[in-house]
């Protein structure tokens, strides 16, 4: 079992960050107090989205990522085309118009153009793609609009024929991601499987890979009863760590305050004990409601510092979610924008005409760890919504080169896994103690590993990437394996 296996090593154990320690929340004490409120509210409202968009039948048991920021920054892109009632109901979310000392479009440009163009050495591949579509039974867009929103979102603005959109997204989308990852990802959507619905809907492909040639990635998944098999990836140096206790929680971050982003991993109380599944749920709920009542997500941050001598493993996977906000924006308060005799967007149209109103906000973001190579079977692969789970065969979605694309790839899990009784673990057949209770000289050559404290994400967990110049929290996802179909 997992637990009897990490008891072989030393135990991880973290002191308390000092009082007078920063950790992440280093990177904003110069930002200026204006820009600082400007980046509060944004993460309030990042924390907003996600429990409106989980509360819409999505169950705590699944995988899912958000981008946040995408979302804020595409409804400012249609708030600069928003006029009358409809321009007061959506500065009542976003705030836009009580920024008076700077411009928060340039700040979303400004961060977009920081995160896709960064040379971290742990960031892989990153994209923002903005993307509206309009109906051309109801006329053609105002240049001046589109003008705008190629000035400060790189956005793509296009009056298409409704009954063949689905293709029109994937070609444009296709094309707008490979740009923007400077060809390196080509084709992002392989199928016409995303409709979205007319007047007006946008569409956001977000996208963040981790790149972790700074770790080892020789720990192997093996099958073994009641544990899920994950691939791994190990860590020696390059993170800090830290314990929440008011959370109850285990962070680990990649990224110092210096780089332009953080990934920050949360986990449940401590490794050595086998959480329930609930656990999750607890950590997830207090975090969403505590993160700015109680700063529960500035003390995440804070607690996390150097620990020299320990290391980290990190599950390889990749999720990919399709959401749509609509429903979530309307419980926050977007009603009007989405209804077609409320909504005036007469700065798209030039109409006086209430013809036009927000039909649907599409997302679909991509986050791996490890996206330096190809995601394939070295990866723990995942959708939302989930495609029927059926065997992969050799030829089902293959490349050339035998690699998956994550777009497409099924995995069995039901096949791999089962439920165990007080939670889940997953398996490292390098810490089996029938290895580790042997000499070094005397074990397998692979198992001969000095028995530092090793910080293993071996149960669901969160995680965040953090824009550290501004603080803006750019992506928030739940890693949960699915178990079954």
């Amino acid at each position: 079992m997992a637990t009897s296996t990490q008891a072989t090593r030393p135990p991880v154990k973290m002191e308390p960050s000092p009082a007078n320690s920063k950790g992440l929340e280093a990177s904003i004490t110069s930002l200026d107090e204006d820009l600082q409120s400007f980046v509060k509210l944004c993460n309030e409202l990042a924390f907003s989205y996600w429990k409106s968009i989980t509360s819409e039948k999505i169950s705590s048991a699944r995988s899912l990522v958000v981008s946040p920021f995408a979302l804020t920054s595409m409804l400012s892109m249609v708030f600069l085309g928003a006029r009358g009632s409809t321009s007061g109901e959506m500065n009542e979310v976003l705030k836009l118009d009580d920024m008076v000392t700077f411009n928060p479009h340039l700040v979303f440009r400004n961060i977009t153009d920081s995160v896709e163009r960064a040379t971290d050495s742990d960031i892989a591949t990153t994209a923002f793609v903005r993307e509206i579509f309009s109906d051309r039974a109801n006329g053609k867009i105002l240049q001046f609009f589109k003008e705008k929103t190629q000035q400060f979102y790189s956005g793509h603005v296009e009056e298409v024929n409704f009954h063949v959109v689905n293709d029109v997204i994937r070609r444009r989308t296709n094309l707008l991601v490979k740009r923007h990852t400077m060809g390196k990802v080509l084709e992002y959507l392989r199928t016409n499987s995303l409709w979205v619905n007319g007047p007006l809907a946008t569409v956001s492909a977000n996208l963040f890979q981790t790149d972790c040639r700074h770790g080892s990635t020789q720990l192997t998944d093996v099958r073994q009863r009641r544990l899920i098999p994950i691939p791994a990836v190990l860590y020696k140096s390059g993170f800090t760590a830290g314990y929440e206790p008011k959370l109850d929680a285990t962070i680990v971050a990649f990224g110092s305050i210096q780089d332009t982003v953080s990934t920050v991993y949360v986990m449940p109380g401590h490794q050595s004990t086998l959480s329930p599944a609930e656990s999750l749920e607890r950590l997830e709920r207090e975090l969403v409601q505590q993160a700015f009542s109680k700063n529960a997500w500035s003390n995440i941050l804070i607690a996390l510092m150097d620990r020299p001598g320990m290391e980290v493993q990190l599950p390889r996977f990749s999720h990919r979610s399709f959401v749509n906000a609509s429903l979530g924006l309307q419980k926050m308060g977007l009603k009007g924008l989405f209804k077609s005799d409320f909504a005036d967007l007469r700065g798209l149209t030039g109409s006086s005409n209430r013809d036009i109103y927000l039909s649907d906000v599409i997302q679909i973001n991509t986050f791996s760890t490890c996206g330096e190579e190809k995601i394939a079977d070295h990866h723990h692969v995942e959708m939302y919504p989930a495609p029927p789970l059926r065997k992969r065969n050799k030829d089902l979605g293959a490349n050339d080169d035998g690699a998956y694309d994550s777009s497409e790839a099924v995995i069995d899990f039901g096949s791999l896994v089962h439920e165990s009784a007080l939670g889940r673990g997953f398996y490292d057949d390098l810490l089996d103690p029938k290895y580790l209770e042997l000499p070094l000289s005397l074990r397998p050559r692979q198992a001969r590993v000095p028995d530092a404290p090793r910080l293993r994400f071996d149960k669901p967990f969160l995680y965040f990437v953090r824009h550290n110049p501004t603080g803006i929290i750019l992506f928030m996802g739940r890693f949960n394996p699915r178990l079954l179909p």
